[in-house]
């Protein structure tokens, strides 16, 4: 059988074999010592859960049979979700140090996925795509902006619009200095 190479990944195979890469990384460091075989197990969970959401999520995107979720309010946790993985430590990149060279890698390759405009599109039309893949974001180190597509453009924008408005206003000499001979 002959595969074709050249063409690239579609975005989910990309993100699954990212995410199973991760766990094979995190697995091998049971014999190291770094991390305990019950962490390894919670961390190989979650990431296995969360490529499983979001291959649902963009599967019923593509048919157009996506339910946008209103993004949950800050602090309305259901207790199930809080139950699963609550073992886990909540510290921003908190896997980095553990896992230091691999962890590192893969999340790089996790933000060229979420920046594939498949994703994008997936991540702005369902609030519930962010808030699944906001605990694998958090361990890794990926800044939040990253699943708010809308919130980078705003930034870089409203930062454009202060330089522009600081271009604006001219800084007015006094009316000493243009008098005293000031640049003659």
């Amino acid at each position: 059988m002959f595969m074709d190479f050249s063409a690239p990944l579609p975005v989910l195979a990309r993100l699954a074999l990212t995410l199973a890469g991760l766990g094979r990384a995190v697995a091998g460091r049971v014999g190291v010592g770094v991390m305990s075989a019950a962490m390894i197990v919670l961390v190989w969970q979650r990431v296995r859960r969360v490529e499983r959401e979001i291959a649902g999520l963009m599967a019923r995107f593509r048919a157009g049979r996506l339910r946008v979720l209103a993004a949950p309010r800050v602090g309305r946790v259901g207790l199930a979700r809080r139950a699963v993985g609550s073992q886990l430590p909540r510290r921003f990149g908190w896997l980095l140090p553990l896992v230091p060279a691999e962890a590192a890698g893969y999340a790089g390759q996790v933000r060229a996925v979420l920046a594939e405009p498949e994703m994008v599109a997936l991540l702005v039309a369902a609030p519930q795509a962010r808030r699944v893949l906001r605990p694998l974001c958090r361990m890794l180190g990926i800044e939040r902006g990253v699943l708010e597509p809308g919130l980078a453009e705003a930034v870089v924008g409203g930062v454009a619009a202060a330089e522009q408005q600081r271009r604006r206003v001219r800084v007015r000499p006094s009316a000493g200095a243009e008098g005293a001979g000031v640049g003659r």
